[in-house]
């Protein structure tokens, strides 16, 4: 709770920040420019910055930058191939794509009803940044690769579909640590891959490594174990499933059924 409080603090700070910013320089300030600034001193600035702003300053660029066309200069910055913000912008086109995949499952979801979704049911970003990310996640070292695979992760595309299964068979030298496979699983999994159930199956008895960048909400601890049952809870949409013993028979039961039921969100404090 303490955490939430502290997030919920700093994303009202760059809010007070953002309307002084406004008021300081009047109505030649443009959205865009507002996601600039928030951008640079707070996502990618070089400074000591507290985590939780950042991660607060990174979802306010991806929810303002995504509709605007920010994501374009996002997207520049990536490709100069900077080490010191490569990082926060992977971080904010990640959830650029979660917000078009959401809107693409609310479009699905309103078809099925009858009902009108409450935002268009396509993706802004262009496609590619999901190639670039793609690219750029097959060439990363094994420190910086679970980047690049939680914002696919997010993305909830197809194409990422190799790289997540190369990650899982971990069959070259750079040893991908527990962060990079979780996600992509959790990435498989959410595109109805078998693969990645049955990954998060097998290691939802794992208590031993951590995982970081991001995680399931509403976990208590960051184990591998509790992150993979809480993932599992939200792609079968089963909130019974609380042991290993409970994944394992759910998946005996519905594993040759379609797989796709939920989706995991993934969150950061």
């Amino acid at each position: 709770m303490k955490k939430r409080v502290a997030i919920v603090s700093s994303l009202l700070a760059c809010v007070v920040v953002l309307v002084a910013t406004v008021g300081a320089r009047g109505r030649e300030q443009e959205p865009d420019r507002l996601c600039q600034m928030l951008f640079e001193e707070y996502v990618v600035g070089r400074g000591m910055i507290n985590g939780s702003t950042v991660t607060a300053a990174t979802h306010i660029v991806a929810e303002r930058g995504r509709p605007s066309g920010f994501w374009r200069d996002v997207f520049r910055e990536l490709q100069k191939d900077d080490p010191e913000t490569e990082i926060g912008c992977v971080r904010v086109l990640g959830k650029m794509l979660e917000m078009d995949a959401d809107a693409e499952d609310a479009g699905r979801e309103a078809e099925k009803t009858g009902g009108v979704p409450q935002s268009p049911a396509s993706r802004e970003v262009g496609s590619e940044v999901v190639a670039y990310l793609i690219q750029r996640g097959e060439k990363a070292d094994r420190f910086r690769v679970d980047q690049f695979v939680t914002a696919l992760a997010r993305a909830r595309v197809p194409e990422a579909g190799e790289l997540f299964r190369s990650i899982l068979r971990d069959d070259t030298e750079k040893h991908h640590g527990a962060s990079a496979k979780f996600h992509a699983a959790v990435g498989l999994a959410q595109c109805g891959e078998a693969s990645g159930f049955q990954w998060l199956i097998e290691n939802c008895d794992d208590p031993t490594p951590t995982i970081s960048n991001a995680w399931p909400d509403h976990v208590a601890t960051l184990n591998l174990d509790v992150c993979c049952i809480a993932a599992l809870r939200g792609l079968s949409g089963q909130r019974a499933l609380r042991t290993p013993q409970d994944c394992e028979a759910w998946w005996k039961r519905e594993g040759e059924k379609p797989l796709v039921r939920g989706r995991v969100r993934l969150v950061e404090y």
